[in-house]
């Protein structure tokens, strides 16, 4: 035993708040293992909650009252005396920041998580900031498509339409003008009413320094008391039409000078929108003017902790509860990375609505450096492509001593995996 570690009765106590698409349990208890006790605030109503409900419970009490209202939540809460709550998903942001609120715990205040959650209150925030943003319009879930050309048509195109609130790039679509906004928003009527925000397109940047990159990376930070530790930057390969993402990497392949100008953005982006406690993910745009914000997310990268840790050797799951509970990371910007820690998405076409058929995982689990390969959905499962970059058929998570050697896998994936789709 590790007489350093602080014993039961004087661990902290971290509720977790958990559900589907958040990081895995298995994930958070390991970070979590021998120097605080957790506390799974779920909602029990939940269909993946349930199937992970008895893991939950043997790393420590579940709270079912995700799905109540923050002050009920708050009452089921105050009883086990948590010292700090931390959330891994965007679900349910702005309720946990009420019942932070309520409970005395660092978290985001309500305003901040408003300005995480919807997508137009965090540009008026960049705005009011001084930051270059996108021209962008409110289109309400209500309108009718006259209505949207016509408020449509006072940006420049090309443009993105989006949701106002969502992540992973769910219906997220180019327009080209606004004739093909019309036609886009009545498709999507189609399947339910959604406010949407019409952004006008960052433009495309000069080539990345390696030639295979997207022109845009991420910043991924842990804040604790208002004070920044950028721990990567992370690269991307090209999307996938409309805009799914293929591919990550960290270390991203910035020359220095440019590294200092997308960490300083991105530390502004994060004081302009108030950001003082947990973990930011935060993707910014390698335009012709400069780089530029894509958006912010309060929340850990999809596959970040995982290739931060082949990367650099660096647990950013411990170091994102140790902010929670109010403890400064004790680490300086962008720790040394000594490989190249990867997650490819391996995307099927637009026109794809189920995956028949697949071979080579069994050869690819066995290429040097792959960590995992984790199919997304039985195979015969219904998708669509709309639905953003979980639609991906599966996901390979693994090191390289370098770029070549990654590019190696990325190659693996295009040449040797072979893909049978029933299509639309």
């Amino acid at each position: 035993m590790d007489p350093t570690a602080p014993t039961a009765e004087a661990r902290p106590r971290l509720a977790v708040a958990y559900g589907e698409g958040s990081v895995d349990a298995m994930a958070i208890a390991d970070a979590a293992r021998g120097w605080c006790d957790l506390l799974w605030l779920v909602d029990g109503e939940n269909q993946s909650v349930a199937a992970v409900r008895p893991l939950l419970e043997r790393f420590g009490a579940v709270i079912d009252a995700l799905g109540a209202s923050p002050a009920e939540a708050a009452d089921a809460l105050a009883p086990h005396s948590p010292d700090g709550l931390v959330t891994f998903f965007d679900t349910a942001m702005e309720e946990l920041a009420v019942l932070a609120e309520r409970l005395g715990l660092a978290f985001h205040s309500p305003e901040v998580a408003r300005r995480l959650q919807d997508k137009l209150a965090q540009r008026d925030a960049l705005r009011a900031a001084g930051l270059p943003t996108p021209q962008v319009v409110a289109l309400p879930a209500d309108a009718d498509r006259a209505t949207v050309e016509r408020l449509g048509s006072s940006i420049g195109f090309p443009a993105v339409l989006k949701p106002r609130r969502a992540s992973g790039s769910r219906h997220t679509f180019p327009v080209a003008g606004p004739q093909a906004l019309g036609a886009l928003w009545d498709e999507l009527a189609a399947g339910g009413p959604e406010a949407r925000l019409l952004e006008e397109y960052l433009s495309d940047g000069p080539p990345m320094p390696q030639g295979f990159e997207a022109d845009y990376v991420s910043v991924e930070t842990v804040v604790s008391g208002g004070r920044p530790t950028h721990l990567a930057l992370t690269g991307r390969f090209p999307l996938a039409p409309p805009f799914r993402e293929t591919g990550f990497f960290i270390p991203a392949s910035l020359r220095r000078e440019r590294q200092a100008e997308v960490l300083a953005l991105a530390a502004q982006a994060l004081a302009a929108i108030g950001f003082e406690h947990g973990c930011a993910h935060t993707e910014v745009k390698l335009t012709a003017e400069g780089p530029r914000i894509i958006e912010i997310n309060g929340r850990l990268g999809g596959g970040v902790p995982d290739m931060l840790r082949l990367a650099t050797g660096v647990d950013m799951m411990t170091l994102a509860m140790q902010a929670a509970l109010g403890v400064t990371p004790e680490i300086a910007d962008l720790p040394a990375a000594t490989a190249v820690g990867y997650r490819f998405f391996f995307q099927p076409p637009v026109s794809a609505r189920r995956t028949i058929a697949l071979d080579g995982l069994d050869r690819l689990k066995l290429v040097p450096g792959v960590e995992s390969v984790t199919l997304r959905r039985p195979l015969g499962s219904e998708f669509d492509a709309r639905d953003g970059t979980r639609s991906h058929v599966f996901a390979v998570v693994g090191w390289a001593a370098d770029y070549a050697g990654m590019l190696a896998v990325e190659a693996f994936l295009r040449n040797e995996i072979t893909a049978t789709y029933e299509h639309a």
